[in-house]
């Protein structure tokens, strides 16, 4: 037997070291390249979930570019933007909407819009192009973004009538009919990134007001309604002529044989918590059950309380007030907001105007005010002009007694006036989310 030379077997082993480290070497290629390959499909992934979220990111700023838009009411403001002029307000009759509206808005400057291919309005983004996001960008091949009434096809001929508007009223169950308040607006908004894009349906509303007015006089303390006074309860309709007095106002009254609160929403005239109601000479009162209701254990609200928000919408409406002082406009129409009396030199002489007034003070009408919605005071309220108020006025009062003095003055009550001119002028949110 043969024996093998000690020095061929060390050459063997070295052989086979070799191999097996040709082995691991190779196998640690491979493991390499499979970590390389994993981790750049990872980051191509990542990379993707980004963009894709970052899509969906864009459309939701389309949503805010709309629904700030249409938070604007036409003719008060105007934008410069891209080489342009234009009144950025998107906007459809609040009162009697067209069944056919629609609005679509275009990544595009002003000059450069496309020509309506219907009855749609075509209008240009307000975004600067400098930097804008691509949302409704015809560049991309996308559709532009689209606003539109809801609606329901009620009796199945494909045409969209008055009666099949759907509205939203807070002061109705199920809020959502075909009947009042205003009509849920559809926005339709495509969005893309780097690629990846994401289409948005989102409904959207006015903030709604769910009216707890429980009188057209409201008083913190005394109410002096001697003169020539008329205050009625009842509930009256949007469209009650200027000037009507009982019983004049009686066919504009939404009761049913002026009893049934129940239904028609009618209520007293004259509401304190204690303290009297004084009239005389020519006052004229009525409302349902009775015309004043004066117990102690009656309560006395916050403002967004009768308006039926929370306090931080209220807070939010109180901090973009159109107005800011009696002599703003003579014809205000929307939020006004006066942080101190609104007396002397800023009193109230001469304005009709439509939605809020919130006097954070003392208040004097020595003129003529015709007002349609809601009036608070957070102090006195004097009249010694003529006021006709349609909707409602409630007085906190900082003394015990005769808060509230309306010698010559028409309030008559309605959830209408409060409910359009004051809830038209509120700004919108969300009512619903999709993604298509």
């Amino acid at each position: 037997m043969r024996t093998r030379n000690p020095a061929d077997r060390l050459r063997d082993e070295r052989g086979m070291a070799l191999v097996s480290l040709l082995v691991i070497l190779a196998a640690l290629t491979v493991l390499s390249m499979g970590l390389i390959v994993f981790s750049s499909t990872e980051m191509q992934i990542a990379d993707n979930s980004k963009n894709h979220t970052g899509a969906l990111y864009v459309s939701e700023a389309g949503i805010a570019e709309v629904m700030t838009r249409m938070s604007e009411r036409p003719g008060k403001t105007t934008v410069t933007v891209n080489g342009g002029t234009f009144d950025p307000a998107i906007a459809d009759d609040l009162i009697n909407p067209t069944p056919t509206w629609r609005t679509e808005v275009h990544l595009s400057a002003p000059g450069s819009l496309p020509a309506p291919t219907g009855t749609e309005t075509i209008v240009a983004t307000v975004q600067p192009n400098g930097s804008w996001l691509n949302y409704g960008d015809p560049t991309q091949g996308m559709d532009p973004i689209t606003i539109e009434h809801k609606w329901a096809d009620l009796n199945g001929d494909g045409v969209r009538d008055a009666n099949e508007i759907v509205k939203y009223d807070a002061n109705k169950f199920p809020p959502q009919n075909f009947d009042s308040g205003f009509p849920v607006e559809v926005v339709t908004v495509p969005g893309i990134l780097n690629g990846s894009r994401r289409n948005v349906v989102t409904e959207v509303i006015r903030v709604p007001l769910a009216v707890k007015v429980t009188a057209a006089i409201t008083c913190d303390n005394g109410v002096d309604m001697t003169g020539n006074m008329a205050g009625c309860g009842h509930n009256h309709g949007l469209f009650t002529p200027v000037g009507t007095k009982i019983p004049g106002c009686y066919p504009w009254e939404k009761c049913s044989g002026r009893t049934l609160d129940a239904v028609s929403n009618c209520l007293i005239a004259v509401k304190t918590t204690g303290d009297v109601a004084v009239t005389g000479g020519s006052s004229d009162l009525e409302g349902f059950p009775v015309w004043s209701d004066t117990s102690s254990t009656n309560t006395f609200d916050n403002v967004w309380e009768y308006l039926g928000l929370t306090q931080d919408a209220w807070d939010e409406v109180k901090s973009r007030p159109d107005y800011t002082s009696a002599n703003d406009s003579a014809t205000p129409d929307g939020i006004m907001i006066v942080e101190h009396d609104a007396t002397g030199g800023e009193k109230f002489n001469g304005q009709d105007g439509y939605g809020l007034i919130y006097v954070n003070g003392d208040m004097d009408i020595s003129g003529n005010l015709v007002w349609r919605g809601f009036i608070f005071v957070e102090g006195n309220c004097n009249i010694t002009g003529t006021a006709w108020i349609l909707g409602a006025i409630c007085v906190r009062g900082v003394t015990s007694a005769n808060a509230f003095a309306a010698g010559n003055s028409t309030i008559l009550y309605s959830q209408d006036a409060i409910s359009i001119y004051v809830g038209g002028r509120m700004g919108y949110q969300t009512l619903a989310w999709n993604e298509i």
